[in-house]
Order: C-alpha cells, then sequence, then structure tokens
C-alpha cells in the first residue's frame, strides 16, 4: 500500500510534466492553426530570417517559416501559409525587420508584376519579387556621429522612427523625416562657425601653398644637418666619452678640495667672523679704491715730459 501511493504520485508528476513540456514546445514552435499550403520563396539575402519565424500579411500571423537553404547564388525559403488565405502570381515577399532585438519575419503583399492569378500549391516566388534583408546595424552605425550629439531622449525617438520605417509604418517614415528635419536645422544654426572654421583652414593651406619653397629648403636643410649629424655620430659618441671622464677628474678634485674648503669656513672664530671683524677696514678700502683705481690710470696714461733741446 505505501508503495503504491509512491507511485501513484510519481505517475501524477510524470504526467503532469510531460503536460508542461508539451505546452512550452507548442508554445514556442507557435504552430499555424488549421489547414496549411506549402510556398516558397527565392531571395539575394535573408540575413536575420530564421526558421519558425512568422509569415504576415498585413501584420496579420498567417503562416510560418518551415526551412531556409542554400540554393546557388540564392537563399531559399520554404513556408506554409493557412490554406484559406489568397497567394496570387503577384504576390511579393519580404524580410522585414521586426523588432530591436533584430528578429525578421517573412512578409507578403501584392506586386505589381507577375501574374494576376491563383498561385499554386507548391509554387515558388522568384527572386525578382522578393525583397531581400539587410543589416540594420550598418545603417545605425551610420547614425552613430549623430547619436553622440543627441540626449537620450532624441537618440531613443529615433531610433524608434528607424525601427518602425523598417516595419512598413508609412507614418513613421513621415515621422522620421520630421525628426530629421529638425536635427538638419538644430546643426544649421553651427553653419555660420563652421564655415569660418572652414575659410581659416583653407587661408592656412594657402599660406602654406605659397611657402612651399621655402618648406622645401629647410626640410632639405633639416635633412641634410641630420645626416652631418648621423656622419659624426662616432665623433660625438667619443666626445660624450670624453666629457664622462672630465666630469669624473672634477668630481674627484671636488671631492678632494671640499674638506679643506669646509675647514677654512668653517673653524673657529672661522674665515667667516674674521671677515666680520674688520668690516669697517673693508668698507673704507671699498669706498676708497675708486679712487686709487682712478689715479693709478691716470698716471699710466700720462704721457712722458720731451726734454727741451739745448739743454745741458
Amino acid at each position: 500500500m505505501k508503495y503504491r501511493g509512491a507511485a501513484i504520485g510519481l505517475s501524477l508528476f510524470m504526467v503532469g510534466a510531460l503536460v508542461l513540456t508539451w505546452l512550452v514546445y507548442v508554445t514556442l514552435r507557435r504552430d499555424v492553426a488549421g489547414k496549411t499550403v506549402p510556398y516558397a520563396a527565392l531571395f539575394s539575402d535573408v540575413f536575420g530570417l530564421r526558421e519558425g519565424d512568422d509569415v504576415r500579411m498585413a501584420g496579420v500571423r498567417v503562416g510560418r517559416v518551415e526551412k531556409i537553404e542554400l540554393q546557388g547564388a540564392l537563399a531559399k525559403v520554404s513556408f506554409v501559409v493557412q490554406d484559406h488565405q489568397p497567394m496570387y502570381g503577384r504576390t511579393v515577399a519580404s524580410v522585414t525587420y521586426q523588432n530591436i532585438v533584430g528578429q525578421r519575419y517573412l512578409g507578403l503583399s501584392l506586386g505589381n508584376i507577375g501574374d494576376p492569378g491563383p498561385l499554386p500549391a507548391g509554387s515558388t516566388i522568384p527572386v525578382e519579387q522578393t525583397d531581400p534583408s539587410f543589416d540594420v546595424g550598418t545603417l545605425l552605425n551610420g547614425y552613430e556621429p549623430l547619436f553622440s550629439v543627441l540626449n537620450p531622449r532624441d537618440a531613443d525617438n529615433l531610433t524608434k522612427g528607424v525601427i518602425a520605417s523598417l516595419q512598413g509604418d508609412n507614418a513613421s517614415i513621415v515621422a522620421l523625416v520630421d525628426q530629421t528635419a529638425q536635427l538638419t536645422d538644430s546643426f544649421a544654426g553651427r553653419d555660420e562657425e563652421l564655415g569660418e572654421v572652414i575659410n581659416n583652414l583653407n587661408a592656412v593651406a594657402k599660406n602654406l601653398a605659397q611657402h612651399n619653397d621655402s618648406l622645401d629648403e629647410v626640410i632639405t636643410q633639416t635633412r641634410g644637418m641630420v645626416s652631418t649629424l648621423d656622419a659624426r655620430r662616432p665623433e660625438m659618441v667619443e666626445s660624450l666619452g670624453s666629457i664622462s671622464k672630465v666630469v669624473q677628474q672634477l668630481s674627484t678634485i671636488s671631492d678632494q678640495v671640499y674638506p679643506s674648503l669646509n675647514q677654512l669656513v668653517t673653524r673657529q672664530p672661522g674665515f667667516v667672523s674674521h671677515m666680520v671683524g674688520i668690516e669697517p677696514q673693508l668698507a673704507f678700502t671699498g669706498a676708497n679704491l675708486p679712487l686709487l683705481l682712478k689715479g693709478f690710470a691716470r698716471l699710466t696714461n700720462e704721457a712722458p715730459t720731451p726734454i727741451p733741446t739745448g739743454a745741458t
């Protein structure tokens, strides 16, 4: 009896797990309700489209992408559509951008070329009646310089407008154009400053062009100087070695003289104290030294006295 209760509980758990697994599988698979009719379409590019993605007419889900394979240089997309949805020979298939995550769906609409009659089941829509996908990252990268100078709100609105436009929303296309025009107007106010910068750069370029010969001469002379220095590099290296030796010798002499000089200056009563003690004498000597030097200069510059003729 004990084992029977455990077996019943395990069985109920397994049944519940299987039911939940089946529900998850059906939800993720998103099968098309009712009977379906198979078709195919040839594309030059189906970037972003995956098996299991929606097939839509006028935004309404009517089918499912079953298989994507390569056929020569083209991509063949096999899909199914509910049997009560009409398909015509002029039907145009397009890989349409679905959301910002990067999902796509296969959109079906009526075009202007092809047979206006019904499209037989199993038929393939030619590449001339398909619109390929493209990498939206390339488009958004083109707006990157603009996004860098926009505040987050404006950048978000512009991105939403781009996505809605890619989904075929005509109103969003108008809004996108209007937003782009407003941004252009905001940047147009800086046109005068940009023009002034360009004019200044043009003047600089003209000035450089006028001094082209001088620049060539300067570059030539600089090159000659560098070549001369390079040719005399061994001599310069040798001179640096000699300078290093002289500096070492001066350092040795300084080390030898420093103790005696330090002793002369710092001894007691000391050289400094002695000089302070004879400050009046030094001041007197300094005050009379210019007069002494002037007298000495006068004596050295004075011409000798000539001896008179006939003097005995």
